[in-house]
């Protein structure tokens, strides 16, 4: 799984980027080629038999490491939330409007990002889930009700949520689509579900993640009570869960490690991708971080509070989980090695 319009940390270009570029180069092209097909089939606003099968056909062309499968795509996946298992679990998103989105939906390019993360979870057969778990999108008050209805015609659970009030002088991102990113905090209020992996509407999926959801990094993991907790930001649940992977170099192995120096830190993870347990406690101690000034770098807002809250010097430090779940920097080596 790797992402292809956010946040990009990279600032600089060296002699040695030219090799990236042209590695980087033929994933974009394929994929850009893809979501050109992708837009002009929901451009029609509404998932048939027969455009599914289209738009699988067209992935499997054009996407490396995919495969045609069944040309038709089941409907209504994203309605049950019971896995094999037993657990309430669920795939979860954010869509917000702070990009002033055109009239016309096939030109919002982030909420037809959404859509397609949510085509690949539900309906794309090599990718969509095995076990019943749904797509729930998170949305914010200023989101178009035609957004939402295509949403839930593909069989998303779109769920409006209220942005969060902190002060916005003080914490705010470097790009203003960041506007509204602290929202994604209101995740952890849905204590209905049991974890839930979270994914930044710009994903792009090689395979089915269902399988993120037994990684033994998603257990719950008891407080680190010998480290020291500030006294102003609240209390901590008994235990917690925090599973993701660390944010790779450009350059790197795969799958990354520290030893090879694969990261920009060992101890900084992207918040595009992580999986979690909702806890209200968690939300409120949030909450408490925001109204302290100083806490945290706001750069890169949510992503610096959540590696802030779940700093690996803290009490709840966040727990590494199989690197094969996700990557930034993919490269055609990444894909073809089976990065999900």
């Amino acid at each position: 799984m790797f992402c292809l319009l956010g946040r990009n940390h990279t600032r600089y270009l060296s002699p040695t980027m030219a090799v990236y570029r042209l590695r980087i180069f033929i994933i974009a092209a394929a994929i850009a080629t893809s979501l050109l097909l992708l837009f002009g089939a929901y451009s029609q606003n509404v998932i048939t038999p027969q455009n599914v099968s289209d738009l699988t056909k067209n992935i499997a062309a054009h996407v490396p490491g995919t495969g045609s499968g069944s040309n038709t795509a089941k409907t209504g996946n994203g309605v049950s939330s019971s896995s094999s298992s037993g657990k309430k679990n669920a795939y979860m998103t954010l869509l917000t409007n702070t990009m002033d989105a055109p009239e016309d939906p096939a030109q919002d390019h982030y909420f037809m990002a959404t859509r397609i993360l949510g085509y690949q979870l539900l309906h794309q057969p090599n990718t969509r889930t095995q076990r019943g778990y749904p797509f729930v999108v998170l949305v914010t008050a200023d989101v178009k009700q035609d957004r939402r209805d295509l949403l839930t015609s593909d069989g998303a659970i779109v769920l409006p949520v209220q942005n969060l009030e902190y002060n916005t002088t003080r914490i705010h991102g470097e790009m203003p689509q960041w506007k509204d990113v602290m929202t994604k905090l209101r995740a952890w209020e849905l204590v209905e579900y049991d974890l839930i992996a979270f994914l930044d509407g710009d994903f792009i999926l090689n395979r089915c993640m269902d399988g993120i959801f037994d990684d033994g990094a998603t257990m719950p993991a008891t407080l680190l009570t010998s480290n020291t907790l500030p006294s102003d930001e609240g209390e901590l649940p008994s235990t917690y869960v925090l599973a993701t992977v660390a944010e790779a170099n450009p350059f790197h192995n795969y799958p990354p490690t520290a030893a090879a120096h694969d990261y920009k830190d060992p101890n900084y993870f992207n918040a595009g991708f992580f999986l979690f347990r909702p806890d209200l406690t968690l939300f409120h101690h949030f909450e408490k971080i925001l109204q302290l000034e100083g806490r945290f770098d706001p750069q890169y807002p949510e992503q610096n509070l959540l590696n802030y809250a779940f700093r690996r010097s803290g009490q709840m430090p966040w727990i590494e989980m199989d690197g094969n779940w996700h990557i930034r920097f993919p490269t055609v080596g990444d894909m073809e090695q089976g990065v999900a």
